[in-house]
């Protein structure tokens, strides 16, 4: 396994990486009004870890203004050799395959009380702060998933899954 590839692999395995990143979505989600604050769901927070330990996905949130809104990663960058909108192609296989990783990291998070599950929806009273011991490739993957979290938090789950082009349940 070359060296990108075994990096990414562990990372992808790393459920308090996991814990932190939905801990990190959540707080952005969570930072619109109260009055005008969406529940935030699970069908959320599974969206969360397919794009963000995505390589492609990651860099297209990260090079995206948090104004700019979720909808600005199906605008095709010409300068760009990747389409802009490869990152939502086949979100479906990826939140299958990381359905494992993504409950272990949510357990965790739970656990940890960085995530709080109550009536059926999730919140954070633990203030978001970006480490500072952790490294470049971990710290890109909070980054983006708080500004995941900022964008879904300013829609409702019906438009954030429209976008992403989630599937419903068969």
């Amino acid at each position: 396994m070359s060296g990108v590839l075994l990096r990414e692999y562990e990372i992808m395995q790393n459920p308090a990486l996991g814990a932190n990143a939905l801990w990190a979505f959540t707080q952005g989600f969570t930072t619109r009004p109260t009055e005008k604050l969406q529940p935030l769901t699970m069908w959320h927070l599974v969206t969360v870890l397919p794009l963000v330990f995505h390589d492609t996905g990651r860099k297209m949130i990260l090079k995206r203004r948090e104004a700019s809104g979720l909808r600005s990663i199906l605008d095709r960058d010409t300068a760009s050799s990747v389409g802009q909108n490869e990152t939502i192609f086949n979100i479906d296989s990826r939140l299958m395959a990381m359905e494992d990783r993504t409950f272990r990291s949510l357990n965790l998070a739970i656990a940890c009380n960085l995530v709080v599950l109550e009536d059926g929806y999730f919140s954070s009273d633990v203030p978001y702060k970006l480490p500072t011991k952790m490294s470049n490739e971990s710290k890109a993957i909070l980054k983006a998933s708080h500004k995941l979290g900022v964008w879904a938090g300013s829609m409702t789950v019906f438009e954030y899954l429209t976008i992403l082009g989630v599937e419903p349940l068969k």
